[in-house]
């Protein structure tokens, strides 16, 4: 064995810890409370056996008082999962989603400039921050729509087609990836924008035609009722407008001055878009791009738990590891409070300090977000100055 192969199978070692941590947590609740253990995983498969037995899927509330609140084509997917037990269930998806993780996620690292033998490195970090800790323990689908947008937008450039079906399952799972169509602004993004909103489209019909009265109800009244999620104020709350009502802002206010402080995240959402889509730039800045419209789809969003925000520790770790100076150290320290339970703290810690600690997540997104679209510019400008310059 030569000293570079053996190396290379050190890389490896921090992400089978990352593993061997996520085993200890999901079979000894380390970390976890009592009910959270499949919790949404068995709504997914709550809302699969309505749609099998024909009833209304926003009717049925658990026992925490939540909903099924995705759209009816969601409902079609999660059926298979309605046929296993639930913790045969919990088991395969938390094993997809890692291993979606190590294949998308460590090839979208590598491709926003990650060095290989950093890759492991990177995703044991993404592994044990609390974005993807809370997703396997709920048996979240979160990863896998952020996974999906993260690539299609990554491949919408240049595969638009390819780009447009990953893209177009997110947004047909999840509304909040349909952010992506603000990129129809730039022309390299049109035909992405296109084939996602097709893709998209077919799976709405899908729900359409199996649960007609259901999806009339989600487009119509559900998909714009946050109430039914929670109020913006839960501590677990990320977005904007939770960050305004964490700070002592009343819920109605609330709503109202996250969509205000929207827009200039929209703004510069735009802006990496055209600087992404500007003449010469070829592939460059696709996966910071989509991490970009993840963040900004979490931000704009009334409620974002946690596992919405997985795009936040991937763009941590592909600025911090993938770039250097003190960019890639802004990076590196927005990144801590996605490892760490500070929203658990905040809930604890009551008064100013919690309120201190359950702003650090919006915050950290904001600072991540711009520069994601600072790293796309420059990307830009690098290249425009090798191809003058050959």
């Amino acid at each position: 064995m030569t000293a570079t192969t053996t190396a290379r199978r050190l890389a490896w070692v921090p992400l089978g810890l990352a593993l061997v941590w996520s085993v200890v947590v999901l079979t000894t609740g380390v970390t976890t409370q009592s009910w959270q253990p499949g919790y949404d995983l068995s709504v997914y498969r709550d809302g699969a056996r309505d749609l099998l037995a024909g009833r209304d899927l926003y009717d049925r509330v658990t026992v925490r008082g939540h909903h099924f609140v995705y759209p009816p084509f969601a409902a079609v997917l999660f059926v298979p999962l309605a046929l296993l037990p639930l913790r045969v269930g919990l088991l395969l998806w938390d094993a997809l989603l890692v291993v979606v993780l190590v294949r998308v996620g460590g090839r979208l690292l590598r491709r926003a400039g990650v060095p290989v033998a950093l890759v492991p490195t990177a995703l044991a970090l993404v592994v044990v921050s609390d974005p993807f800790r809370e997703a396997l323990v709920l048996g979240q689908v979160s990863p896998l729509v952020v996974l999906a947008l993260v690539a299609g937008v990554a491949l919408g450039g240049t595969w638009p087609r390819a780009g447009g079906l990953a893209a177009g399952f997110a947004a047909a799972v999840k509304v909040t990836p349909a952010l992506l169509v603000v990129l129809v602004v730039e022309r390299r993004w049109r035909r992405l924008v296109g084939w996602t909103v097709l893709v998209a489209g077919v799976a709405t019909l899908v729900g359409l035609v199996v649960a007609p009265r259901s999806s009339l109800r989600f487009f119509l009244d559900v998909a714009w009722d946050s109430a039914r999620v929670a109020p913006p104020g839960t501590t677990s709350n990320n977005s904007l407008a939770g960050a305004f009502a964490h700070a002592g802002v009343p819920a109605s206010a609330a709503g109202v001055a996250g969509l205000v402080a929207a827009l200039p995240v929209l703004a510069l959402l735009l802006l990496a878009a055209r600087c992404g889509g500007s003449r010469g730039a070829g592939g460059v800045g696709g996966v910071e791009l989509g991490l970009a419209v993840s963040l900004a789809s979490a931000l704009v969003s009334p409620v974002s738990w946690t596992h919405h925000v997985l795009a936040a520790p991937l763009a941590a770790c592909a600025l911090a590891l993938g770039g250097r100076g003190w960019r890639a150290a802004a990076a590196g320290v927005a990144g801590v409070v996605w490892l760490l339970p500070v929203l658990q703290w905040a809930a604890l810690a009551g008064g100013l300090g919690g309120v201190a600690l359950a702003l650090t997540r919006p915050v950290s997104a904001l600072v991540l977000l711009v520069l994601l679209a600072g790293r796309v510019g420059r990307q830009v400008t690098d290249g425009l100055r090798v191809t003058r310059g050959g």
